[in-house]
């Protein structure tokens, strides 16, 4: 672990979307400490599963510097804000000015470091505009100033993520899965505890000015995952190769029945250009095969759909 400068108690953390997937997860492994106060940040204030355990502040893009009371005396500032996908008015390029946004308060307000939430493989030089602009974000965090922790996890999974739940809701749910191609490209999930636990780790003063790579102890080739989900959740369900363009309009039309994006074109491209893999990442954390195999988790995954746009948009 690379030299450490511990951020002094009493501390307070605010976090993006404190309630949500991963900003929960950090909440809970700090919301129990006896010096640290936990501030979120969110378009939901009133949707607080934390309840007055954390003082959640509303996103206020129109006018940012509504958002200085949030920033006002905190220590660290977790942050894991992007879209998914363009949808709407809702863009990267969006997502990019209003990380700006944030940063110019965490500025003003003398925020001591910033833990980010990036990607594998993020790049400003990508072709794909996910990668492309979270690789702006990285830069902007990198300039700013304060001293930063970026972490970058290919794959996050637990109760509440989209991919393995959804990938066990369509096994569950049709006689065919389609694999794009070969499925033969490999993969790095990370537990969603383990990953807090690095987030954890970077908002107590770890990897100071570090882009750290961060994995679970297995490498898995998509196909040899989809599997492992199909056989945890008792499906019968047929693995079928296909081309991409093929799969991906199977998936569209499956989209238009759940009202949701199930996967973009530059997902796909992503996944298959192995962009979530990185080579020799930081790991930590049980491995995929020991979640799945958990009665708790064989019986409930995938038995809903989760929707990004209900999640998210609506």
């Amino acid at each position: 672990m690379p030299p450490s400068t511990a951020i002094p108690e009493p501390s307070t953390v605010l976090i993006t979307g404190a309630s949500g997937f991963i900003g929960g997860a950090v909440t809970e492994r700090l919301i129990d400490r006896a010096k640290t106060t936990i501030r979120g940040l969110t378009f939901h204030p009133g949707k607080n599963r934390f309840g007055d355990r954390v003082r959640s502040f509303a996103y206020d893009f129109a006018d940012p510097a509504r958002m200085a009371a949030a920033f006002q005396g905190v220590d660290v500032f977790v942050n894991s804000y992007y879209v998914r996908f363009n949808y709407a008015a809702e863009t990267f390029e969006l997502a990019v000015d209003r990380t700006r946004d944030l940063i110019a308060q965490a500025q003003a307000a003398g925020v001591r470091k910033i833990v980010h939430v990036s990607v594998s493989n993020a790049d400003e030089r990508s072709d794909l505009p996910y990668y492309r602009n979270k690789g702006r974000i990285e830069r902007l965090i990198r300039e700013s100033g304060i001293d930063f922790t970026i972490l970058r996890p290919a794959l996050v999974f637990g109760r509440g993520d989209i991919l393995i739940n959804n990938i066990a809701f369509f096994l569950r749910h049709v006689p065919v899965f389609t694999i794009f191609g070969r499925g033969d490209y490999r993969t790095q999930p990370i537990d969603l505890d383990a990953f807090a636990s690095f987030a954890t780790d970077a908002v107590d003063g770890a990897y100071r000015g570090e882009t750290v790579p961060v994995a679970g102890p297995d490498d898995w080739r998509f196909l040899d995952l989809v599997s492992r989900v199909r056989s945890a959740v008792g499906s019968r369900a047929l693995l079928v190769r296909a081309p991409a363009a093929l799969a991906l309009a199977g998936l569209g039309v499956a989209g238009l029945f759940l009202r949701d994006v199930v996967l973009t074109r530059d997902e796909i491209k992503g996944l298959t250009r192995e962009f979530l893999y990185v080579e020799q990442p930081v790991r930590r954390g049980p491995s995929l095969s020991e979640w799945l195999a958990r009665e708790d988790i064989r019986a409930t995954l995938g038995r809903r759909y989760e929707s990004e746009l209900a999640r998210h948009f609506r």
